[in-house]
């Protein structure tokens, strides 16, 4: 049975209720476009929902960098008490935003339907409408049911550049002809974790937390001792007993968690699945199955020979194992290598980036210091050979390099808020994408309270980040 469901007209459709996507929504609304959110899950939040800190809301400077929504939607956790201080300075990942994120779907929901919002669970975009290379609508699919919908923009933040790949989009994945690209993770989190525990032993053996030299830059007793959550990268003195012993054969030489703000529990982002094409559903149900499976020899770990543990138990498992990279549209700009290299604000400028250049290979990890936040153009955003399509998160146009760097939550959520606001003016005025005056995306992502510049008043102390 094919029958077809019509939605109606909308002037955005977003596909994809992540940190590029909610955002992106919520933004498209505020300015009086009537907007879809188009979601595969039945919650909202994507990776930002696994428990994993928000990185770099602030850069190495101790300058924030991401504001506007991503920003409201960390104040209002915090009223809950679903974070710690809205962020936390990092020697490594510059600053950390620990959230609940059972609390995080609550209120992504709730700003969503403040904001008028409709919103669409459990579907997936099935096919796009294209008219003479113009996004005119989409087709859906949930539970055996198909749906459509027209619309004037689309935006794209399934974070595997999918509804980009059916509109027959320009793109690119991975390193030039190889496509081959990060491995993927299944995040996890443990309970009654005995924390003060984690630190007596971080006192007594400074050691387990030193990084390679590569990195560059290095935690301090203090920054564990000091902060009320941390993020810990390290043991890799009980990973090499625990591989010898025949129990631990993740492709990891070192344990990532970080504190919650739920009592004495922990999130844990140390499975690895390598050479996993997140776009064949065949690769990633295997990914996910070998992703289980280090679930369960990452606990046992933990449990037998990591202090602090022994009496930890499994609190929750992510709704699915996420990629770090998949397909990127190509734009009208494309973020190059320079961007990171000497840290460019150019003065197209709509989202800073504020993280470090962090790339996961083989068992290990590359890891760049950057200086300061890099700005990310709006043509970035802007497919170069369909109109009214935008890319918002991971998937925007830039070469794998900075990828590395402008992948973060947080840098997702600056994304997604200007592809949103960029998508009503859009709709407003009438004009192409391409033809939208950036000055004025830029004065009103500022009105919003985005944060464009490197050079803003509130800072972190530079001691306490450094």
């Amino acid at each position: 049975m094919n029958e077809h469901n019509d939605l109606g007209k909308y002037d955005v459709i977003v596909i994809g209720g992540g940190p590029g996507g909610l955002p992106a929504a919520i933004a498209a609304a505020r300015e009086g476009s009537k907007t879809l959110l188009v979601e595969r899950n039945g919650f909202l939040g994507g990776v930002a929902a696994t428990g994993l800190p928000l990185l770099a809301f602030y850069d190495r400077t101790g300058t924030q960098v991401v504001g506007g929504i991503g920003n409201e939607l960390v104040q209002r956790l915090d009223r809950l008490g679903a974070t710690f201080d809205g962020a936390i300075p990092c020697p490594i990942h510059n600053s950390i935003t620990p959230v609940n994120p059972f609390w995080l779907r609550i209120e992504a929901v709730k700003m969503c339907e403040e904001a008028g919002v409709d919103l669409l669970f459990s579907t997936e975009v099935e096919d796009v409408k294209v008219e003479n290379s113009r996004v005119s609508g989409v087709s859906l699919i949930s539970r055996g049911k198909k749906y459509t919908a027209e619309t004037k923009v689309l935006i794209d933040s399934t974070g595997d550049g999918t509804a980009a790949y059916l509109s027959g989009a320009d793109y690119e994945m991975g390193q030039g002809e190889d496509t081959q690209v990060q491995p993927v993770s299944l995040v996890f989190s443990l309970g009654n974790v005995d924390i003060d525990a984690v630190l007596d032993y971080l006192k007594s053996h400074p050691e387990t937390f030193s990084n390679p030299p590569s990195y560059g830059v290095h935690y301090t007793l203090d920054y564990f001792l000091n902060s009320r959550s941390f993020y810990f990268t390290g043991f890799e003195e009980f990973i090499n007993v625990a591989r010898e012993n025949g129990e631990f054969d993740v492709p990891r030489d070192r344990v990532i968690f970080a504190k919650q703000p739920n009592s004495n529990e922990v999130v844990v982002n140390a499975v690895r699945v390598s050479d996993v094409d997140p776009t064949d559903p065949r690769s990633m149900s295997k990914a996910e199955a070998v992703a289980h499976r280090q679930v369960e020899i990452l606990f046992n770990f933990f449990k037998k020979y990591c202090p602090g543990f022994k009496n930890c138990f499994l609190a929750n498992i992510a709704a699915g194992t996420y990629a770090r990279e998949s397909r990127r549209i190509i734009g009208l700009k494309t973020l190059e290598d320079n961007a990171v290299n000497e840290f460019l604000v150019p003065e197209d400028t709509i989202a800073l980036a504020g993280y470090n250049l962090d790339i996961h290979t083989g068992v290990g990890i590359v890891l760049q210091p950057s200086e300061h936040a890099i700005g990310i153009p709006y043509g970035c955003l802007v497919s170069r050979n369909i109109d009214g399509l935008l890319a918002s998160g991971r998937c925007i146009s830039v070469k794998p390099y900075p990828l590395g760097l402008i992948r973060a939550m947080s840098t997702c959520f600056a994304i997604g808020e200007a592809a949103g606001t960029a998508a009503a003016m859009s709709v407003k005025s009438g004009k192409k994408l391409a033809a939208i005056d950036v000055s004025e995306l830029r004065a009103r992502l500022s009105e919003n309270g985005a944060i464009l510049e490197t050079d803003q008043e509130n800072q972190y102390s530079v001691a306490k980040i450094a």
